[in-house]
């Protein structure tokens, strides 16, 4: 009897105790603040909180996450004031708490829902308290953040660079490129933060990325399996499929995605060069474009326990470009007809191994290895075999590089963050070339006439050590200290070897304002190095009457620069941003007429030499929950001198670009419209016109969200567009203009399928003190 007594109460405490271990409570936010309209100095209040047997010691300015509708109780301690604490609270909702004293006595209690937020890192954005989106796809809901735009309905952009996404503070390698459709998957009411991280660290910033997207559940994971397949159709007809995979685990992560890209189309281009008013040379030029390009794309990442991560990505690639030039006119000589082939393959692998050794301390190595392989064909009297003395010039590149970079990252303190890394790079060109005579009946190659194997070899390599602090002075002032110093060598073949030292310095100072606004200084002092096309000189530029030539005779620019922002983030979303910068010893492009070729040379050289100030203005707003707006304009004076030709030109350049997104209803789906109008684009010789672009869509999903039809108009005002070029060199002046066809419809079918959700595992709670830090 006692034994069965003791098992019946064993089942019930049994129950009773997994009932509690198993319950979920909502969460929301509580904060404290200090009365800003008060003389007294109440800076060094300590805050005391207690709820469910924990105690929380609380900063001024610090979120805590607190359960909902629980009692809670609230004590204030001040070596100077008496502030009376508050025996019992309940909390329902995100509630700020301003602390201030009326007779040394009172304590003012003020809730209010926040969606978007700015911090001295970033924004962070709540998509529970969001009564437009909440009930939307994560994806759709982004568009809340700042600078965040949504494309049609199954992709999001930031339009100041690339997004790095993670989970729960931690990276999901593995996803790869195919977080749109994970995104697309998760609800937006099931996420209770989102962080825009602007401030990203460097090992961050050395990868490519300019933001980070941090996804807070709560200690929730992802599981499951997203699949995408879509095919583009338009009236040039391309066809462009595209399939991606991902499958989500409590280990580990994959992806695949695979794309065909395909474009045709003709283009003409007008060259002529002048004297005074006499022309010297003239060129019209027919081009039929043809496109085809393959990719493939494979992520895995394991997190093998708490502290330690590893991923590989690895991704392959196949793009061929054919160009069919026919000469309709050429004076003072006649010009072959050309056929040019370009066609680059190779692939990349991404090695990655993160181990966090305690809760503030992170260790990560990197490694990338990428090969590729570029061949160039450019045949003369293509069209028919009858010409003897038809030749073909091919040219093989063969560019490798790999890199491999240590970071150390300690967030320990909690005013300041220290950050440093190594880098180590090589890079590696070769380039043979091959003459041949074609058979006149085939036009095939027929004798090989001339040969060179490693007519251009380039080596590179380069040690570049970095060093990151950042420093918040009080919670609303925060200085970041980015250091870097290069050690780049370069040993071209017939050149000597030659190093450099290449120091890097970028300072900014924010100051977060009570209104949800900031102001940010920025000074900087960098360096560019030339990149290969500047070395190899790039080929698949060349037509019958231009061509492009490299040079490795070449060294590193400068640049310094200075800037001011002004954001604030309220309703809507403003931007205000100040900057100037003076270059030299720029690396770039001048172009000059070969009298004895009949050709336009386009050359690189070491002599530009820049002065500019411009001013950027950005504005996002979500109007009647239906039209969201997204307005950037930007103007730029600019003074360009090439001391290396003995050239100069200035002007102003503008940039618009507007984005609207009207939101239908769920049934009826979204209106999309973009534009890009953009002046002359000023260089040492002239200038170039800028572009006109802009695009019509209408997105909607159907059969249970499981399809979506995007139908797109891009630039459907007019048939071509043109783009034109004018410099002077020697008294010489050259013009250049290019037709291409502009007007584009296109019709894209999506298919999604996703499993994907949220899950918790249970917890075991006890009682205990909470925000104490012991001593390093």
């Amino acid at each position: 009897m006692k034994a069965s007594l003791k098992l019946i109460f064993g089942i019930v405490f049994y129950i009773i105790s997994c009932s509690n271990l198993f319950a979920q409570n909502k969460k929301c936010f509580i904060e404290f603040r200090l009365d800003t309209s008060l003389n007294a100095d109440l800076t060094n209040t300590k805050i005391s909180f207690t709820q469910k047997g924990y105690l929380h010691k609380v900063r001024l300015n610090e979120k805590i996450a607190v359960d909902t509708g629980v009692n809670c109780i609230i004590e204030f301690n001040h070596p100077g004031f008496i502030i009376p604490g508050i025996k019992s609270l309940k909390i329902y909702s995100d509630t700020l708490i301003f602390i201030g004293y009326k007779n040394l006595e009172s304590v003012v209690v003020q809730s209010r829902k926040t969606i978007v937020r700015q911090t001295l890192k970033g924004f962070e954005y709540s998509p529970q308290n969001d009564s437009v989106f909440k009930n939307r796809s994560l994806l759709v809901s982004l568009q809340r953040l700042p600078f965040i735009i949504l494309k049609g309905e199954d992709a999001i952009e930031y339009t100041r660079g690339k997004i790095m996404f993670k989970i729960n503070g931690r990276e999901k390698k593995g996803i790869g490129n195919s977080w749109n459709s994970v995104l697309n998957a998760i609800n937006a009411k099931d996420i209770y933060k989102v962080e825009l991280i602007t401030e990203v660290p460097a090992f961050v910033k050395n990868q490519g990325y300019d933001v980070i997207i941090d996804i807070l559940t709560l200690d929730a994971n992802l599981y499951g399996k997203t699949f995408t397949a879509a095919t583009f159709f338009n009236t040039r007809n391309n066809i462009n499929p595209s399939t991606s995979f991902t499958l989500q685990h409590k280990k580990a992560d994959f992806s695949i995605s695979a794309n065909n890209n395909n474009d045709r189309q003709t283009n003409f281009l007008q060259a002529k060069v002048m004297e005074n008013e006499n022309i010297i040379s003239e060129n019209r030029i027919k081009t039929n474009f043809r496109f085809h390009g393959y990719s493939l794309n494979l992520g895995y990442g394991l997190r093998v326990d708490s502290a330690n991560d590893l991923s590989v990505n690895l991704s392959m690639h196949r793009y061929k470009t054919i160009s069919a030039f026919q000469n309709e006119y050429a004076y003072p000589t006649p010009v072959n007809n050309q056929n040019d082939e370009h066609i680059n393959s190779g692939g990349e692998i991404n090695l990655s191994y993160i181990h966090r050794k305690s809760k503030f301390i992170t260790k990560s190595i990197v490694a990338k290895a990428k090969i590729e392989n570029i061949e160039y064909d450019n045949r003369l009297a293509y069209m028919q075999p009858v010409k003897n003395d038809s030749i073909s010039r091919q040219f093989q590149t063969k560019p490798m590089n790999w890199i491999v970079e240590y970071n150390y990252l300690n967030t320990r303190h909690e005013t300041y963050n220290i950050e440093y890394g190594l880098q180590f790079y090589q890079k590696d060109y070769s380039q043979s070339y091959y003459i041949y005579t074609l058979n006149n009946i085939t036009n095939e190659n027929f004798y090989l006439i001339d040969a060179q194997e490693d007519s251009m070899r380039l080596t590179q390599y380069a040690i570049r050590p970095y060093f990151k602090y950042d420093k918040d002075f009080t919670p609303k002032k925060n200085l970041i200290l980015n250091l870097s110093s290069e050690w780049y060598s370069i040993l071209p073949k017939n050149f000597k070897r030659k190093n450099y030292y290449l120091p890097d310095i970028d300072v900014s100072y924010k100051t977060l304002f009570d209104n949800n606004a900031s102001l940010t200084y920025s000074i900087s002092f960098n360096y560019s190095k030339p990149s290969e096309d500047y070395f190899t000189g790039q080929q698949y530029y060349n037509n019958p009457a231009e061509a492009h030539r490299g040079s490795a005779d070449l060294a590193p620019g400068k640049t310094i620069g200075a800037g001011v922002e002004y954001l604030l983030v309220n309703k809507s979303t403003f931007s205000s941003e100040l900057n100037c910068w003076h270059s030299f010893d720029d690396p770039t492009f001048f172009t000059a007429y070969d009298s004895i070729n009949k050709l336009m040379v386009t050359s690189p050289n070491n002599g530009d030499k820049s002065y500019g100030i411009g001013y950027n203005l950005n504005f996002q707003k979500l109007i009647a929950k239906k039209l969201n707006l997204s307005f950037y304009s930007s103007i730029i004076y600019q003074k360009i001198i090439n001391k290396s030709i003995h050239t100069s030109s200035s002007g102003l350049r503008f940039r618009i670009q507007p984005t609207i997104t009207y939101f239908l209803g769920r049934k009826y789906g979204n209106l999309n419209f973009w534009g890009i109008i953009e002046g002359n684009n000023v260089t040492s010789q002239g200038k170039t016109t800028g572009p006109l672009r802009y695009s019509l869509s209408y997105a909607k999903s159907i059969i249970q969200r499981k399809f979506t039809v995007v139908f797109i108009l891009d630039e459907f005002l007019v048939k071509n567009r043109e783009k034109k070029t004018y410099s002077v060199f020697n008294g010489l002046s050259q013009y250049s203009n290019i037709i291409r066809p502009s007007r584009l419809i296109s019709i894209r079918f999506a298919y999604y399928f996703s499993n994907i959700r949220l899950s918790k595992f249970a917890k075991m709670k006890s009682a205990s003190i909470k925000g104490e830090r012991k001593a390093d």
